[in-house]
């Protein structure tokens, strides 16, 4: 072969390769794994339960090298139906009965999506990455309320700016944990209870 051949075939070669790990915007997918492991603490006592995302905008940040492109983070989708489904599965191992919450209800939980923030830093070597998520449970029964911020906080290297799978893992580490945590929070569930 023409060793100028040659040269103009590895040159496409490595365009498209680069072309084709161009950084794109990156809209992510909330799929978190929800557990609990423990014992049911009641017997069919009935909860009334809401989830919101009270998150003040739908972007988590940016990333790339800031020395090039840098590219949005989002997270569009509707999730609140998700996660209602997979608490509700959890609540109901606790030994619950949940409802959709009304006012008229004398047990309720409500779960906030407060705040989930992506950073990423360009190092000599590395990419760091942080996903930061703030998750409130807010609860009351006839005589009293109980209410904890969940925060959480997830972490990963990479050699290169982080891809949209890099950060759907991230985000997706952080929300399992934040409402695994609200599942075993026992003083919740106990007041709960009572």
């Amino acid at each position: 072969m023409n060793p100028m051949k040659s040269v103009g075939a590895l040159a496409a070669v490595v365009t498209v390769v680069i072309l084709g790990c161009a950084l794109k915007p990156q809209s992510l997918r909330l799929d978190p794994d929800v557990t609990y492991s423990g014992e049911a603490m009641t017997s069919e006592t009935l909860i009334g339960f809401s989830v919101t995302d009270a998150r003040p905008t739908k972007s988590l940040g940016k990333v790339g090298d800031p020395n090039t492109e840098l590219v949005d983070v989002t997270l569009d989708e509707d999730f609140v139906p998700l996660i209602t489904e997979r608490m509700t599965t959890g609540i109901e191992k606790r030994g619950f009965s949940v409802v959709p919450w009304s006012p008229a209800m004398t047990r309720s939980l409500e779960v906030r999506i407060d705040s989930l923030v992506l950073n990423s830093v360009k190092t000599p070597v590395t990419f760091e990455t942080e996903l930061r998520a703030e998750v409130t449970a807010a609860a009351s029964n006839e005589r009293r309320q109980y209410e904890r911020v969940y925060y959480v906080r997830s972490y990963q290297e990479t050699a290169g700016p982080p891809y949209e799978r890099h950060s759907n893992k991230l985000v997706n580490q952080a929300v399992s944990q934040a409402l695994t945590e609200v599942l075993n929070d026992d003083k919740l569930f106990e007041m709960l209870a009572e």
